[in-house]
Order: structure tokens, then C-alpha cells, then sequence
């Protein structure tokens, strides 16, 4: 009885429904992920279970404002796409698996929910997306030196975003020059950032971190121009470029 209870917690199934998340959702089809439909290079597959509430959590918190790079897809089938390999047997929902070249290489288990739950999840997966110097930057508070990052002189019209996530942070028309070596920017977007209290260093600074990743970005400074007065001091490395004509 015990046995059956927690199988029944965990979400083990046996069904192979399939959902695609991005770009667009398709219906679930009564079969595993067709590897042609797949992108063999790096793919996500979220393995889940009918019934599942932390599935469900996820869908909500996670999948439904998807805006990363990486494609990922949803199945409620236990197996891999034909020809695919995972490396060990599942044995909890949902288990966020990362394949590259039909290869599992890392996976993510469970998903309480919240946003502790959440930005877990995003540096789980940053951890395979960014370089080191990368990694040092948006989870060890670390900062390139000045002149150095990228994006200084990017001009065109588009919205940089969290190289993680891919929520967008700032637009291009509140990028400023300010000498500092820094990308620097007078607003973010709604919503984009959170700002914290950093004493670290025998300084006392505003530190500002994305809000849907929480990786470090970079501080912001009173000495902006107007109309916000703000400077937005961001590490380039941690930012991602998209032009307006790339999105249309």
C-alpha cells in the first residue's frame, strides 16, 4: 500500500503523450517525441506524469512564459525518442532532462514551486548554457573589467535579455553612454530586474539581478541622466542582443 501511495506521489506513467512548448503548442498526440520534430544539437524534454501537481506547477511557473533559446518539449511517456539515450531510469516527476547530440547530459528532478523553485531550476540549466567566465559573473557576483564585455557599442533598435531565461531587461533607447566601460542603461523594463542591498566589498551598493533567473547583473548607481537619474551598471557578458529585426 505504502509502495503504490508513493508511486502514485512521484507521477510514474506509462502513457507517451507528447506537447510541444516552443515556439508554438501543438495537441498531445498518443506517441513518444518524434526525434525528426527534435533538435538534436541541445533539446529539453520535460518528462511528467498525468495527475501530477508539481508538473502542473511547472507548466504555470516555468514552460508557459518561455522565451529561452533551447528548445523543450513535453511528453507523459517514461522513454527517451527512438534512438535517444537516457542515463539513468526516471523515477520522479517532473524530471527536466537536457540531451545534446541524442545524449542525456544533466537533468533536473522535482519542482516544489515558488520562486526559490524556479530560479533553481534557471541556474541548473545556466550552468549548461553559459561559459565560466559567464557563470562567474551571473552566480558569483563576479565583473568584467571595464572595456571588455560585450554590447558596449551596440546601437541598434532591440531589447537586451537574460541570457538564460530570455525575458527581455532593457530596450535599446534607454542604453546610454557613460564612459565607464560598462554597458550602461537609464530604465529597465517593467518588471525585469530586482534590486538588492549589497554591503559587500566595504561598499554600500544597489545590486540588480534578473528577476525571472536571478543571476547577477551588474549595480545601479544614482548618477544617470534624465528623466530617471539612474545608471544601470550591467556586466555585457550577461546580456543578450535582439534586434526589432529579428523578432518581426
Amino acid at each position: 500500500m505504502r509502495t503504490l501511495f508513493l508511486l502514485a506521489f512521484l507521477g510514474i506513467a506509462a502513457s507517451t503523450a507528447v506537447q510541444a512548448v516552443q515556439p508554438s503548442a501543438r495537441p498531445l498526440e498518443q506517441k513518444t517525441p518524434d526525434p525528426a520534430t527534435l533538435n538534436l544539437k541541445r533539446q529539453l524534454i520535460v518528462f511528467e506524469a498525468e495527475d501530477c501537481p508539481y508538473c502542473k506547477k511547472f507548466k504555470a511557473e516555468v514552460l508557459d512564459h518561455w522565451k529561452s533559446d533551447v528548445p523543450v518539449v513535453r511528453t507523459l511517456g517514461p522513454q527517451p525518442p527512438k534512438g535517444w539515450v537516457l542515463e539513468k531510469a526516471l523515477f520522479a516527476t517532473p524530471t527536466i532532462v537536457l540531451f545534446e547530440n541524442g545524449r542525456e547530459v544533466s537533468r533536473h528532478t522535482g519542482y516544489g514551486g515558488g520562486a526559490e523553485a524556479k530560479q533553481r531550476y534557471w541556474k541548473w540549466l545556466g550552468f549548461h548554457l553559459l561559459t565560466p567566465a559567464q557563470q562567474k559573473i551571473a552566480f558569483e557576483q563576479g565583473t568584467e573589467r571595464p572595456g571588455t564585455g560585450s554590447h558596449l557599442d551596440e546601437k541598434r533598435p532591440g531589447t537586451f535579455v537574460d541570457p538564460i531565461t530570455g525575458a527581455p531587461l532593457f530596450r535599446s533607447d534607454t542604453k546610454f553612454e557613460s564612459g565607464t566601460g560598462w554597458p550602461s542603461f537609464f530604465n529597465p523594463l517593467p518588471g525585469a530586474i530586482v534590486e538588492v542591498a549589497d554591503n559587500t566589498l566595504g561598499m554600500r551598493r544597489v545590486e540588480v539581478k534578473s528577476a525571472s533567473s536571478g543571476i547577477h547583473l551588474g549595480h545601479v548607481f544614482d548618477d544617470g541622466p534624465p528623466p530617471t537619474g539612474k545608471r544601470y551598471c550591467i556586466n555585457g557578458n550577461v546580456l543578450k542582443f535582439v534586434p526589432d529585426t529579428a523578432a518581426k
